[in-house]
């Protein structure tokens, strides 16, 4: 059990279509961060935007594989830092494509969540196939939900229960620009409602068809926005790393002394 899980999220920019490039221009942009790091700040968890080797593109002819080359560098990535890795990869499997969240911890041991709200306003539902199961990553004692973009609308899909405990609440985003006060909103919605950590990484830059500004979070269980952003303009304006130090022990306190939870509705999802 690590009490206190170290985050580096990484809101970088990304080349439009270019998997290889994104590659290369990430692992300059990671090693800088963590050749500065200190050693208490060192990482535990990265945090990668979804989609972050392609930008979020409808071309289902650059989904990978399942051993794919961007899940070979995350793998490669976790093991060289000693930090798990995670971010969302297009992935095709068994004649179907999805928006795959991967989760890859140092020791090569990998999760995945399959994105279930698909954007209908760009056609992400007509081209990929939504995911049907929730997913919880056991990590160094801490139990992380992964949750894609999209996903962040819906509480119900996302409530903290019994059936679905857990410590931190993880989306990854291509959220465009002109929506993000909505992105905020969200995200502290969430943290409070379910009394965790609720994580929002999104990238900076352009594509052809939206601007993203970042505005990447970190909220904790009271509502309150945490971490210190590392300013690095290597993958674009406004990119960089924000960080912080999350404590279990003063999640678990806080729901002891406020057991809201314990008054909940409950209610089922459909599949």
């Amino acid at each position: 059990m690590k009490d206190i899980l170290n985050l580096a999220v990484c809101q970088c920019g990304v080349v439009w279509e270019a998997p290889a490039e994104n590659l290369r221009r990430l692992d300059v942009f990671i090693g800088g961060y963590l050749e500065q790091c200190r050693e208490e700040e060192r990482p535990d968890l990265m945090v990668l935007p979804e989609f972050f080797a392609t930008g979020f593109t409808s071309d289902t002819s650059l989904a990978e594989t399942v051993d794919g080359p961007s899940l070979r560098w995350m793998r490669k990535l976790a093991a060289s830092s000693g930090a798990a890795v995670t971010g969302s990869v297009p992935t095709a499997e068994g004649g179907k494509v999805f928006n795959r969240m991967y989760f890859v911890c140092p020791d090569g041991r990998t999760e995945h969540y399959d994105k279930r709200h698909l954007f209908r306003m760009s056609g992400e539902n007509d081209v990929f196939t939504p995911g049907a199961v929730r997913r919880t990553v056991d990590f160094l004692g801490w139990r992380i939900e992964l949750n894609v973009c999209y996903d962040l609308r819906f509480p119900v899909w996302s409530r903290r229960t019994p059936e679905h405990d857990y410590d931190i609440l993880l989306n990854v985003a291509s959220w465009p620009a002109r929506r993000m006060d909505a992105a905020s909103i969200l995200t502290y919605a969430r943290a409070v409602e379910n009394q965790s950590w609720t994580v929002f990484c999104n990238r900076v830059g352009d594509s052809p068809e939206n601007s993203y500004s970042g505005g990447s979070l970190i909220v904790d269980f009271k509502g309150r926005s945490v971490g210190n952003f590392h300013s690095d303009g290597v993958t674009g304006a406004e990119g960089g790393f924000l960080r912080a130090g999350l404590d279990i022990r003063e999640l678990r306190r806080f729901r002891e002394k406020f057991p809201a939870w314990m008054d909940a509705d409950a209610f089922t999802v459909g599949q």
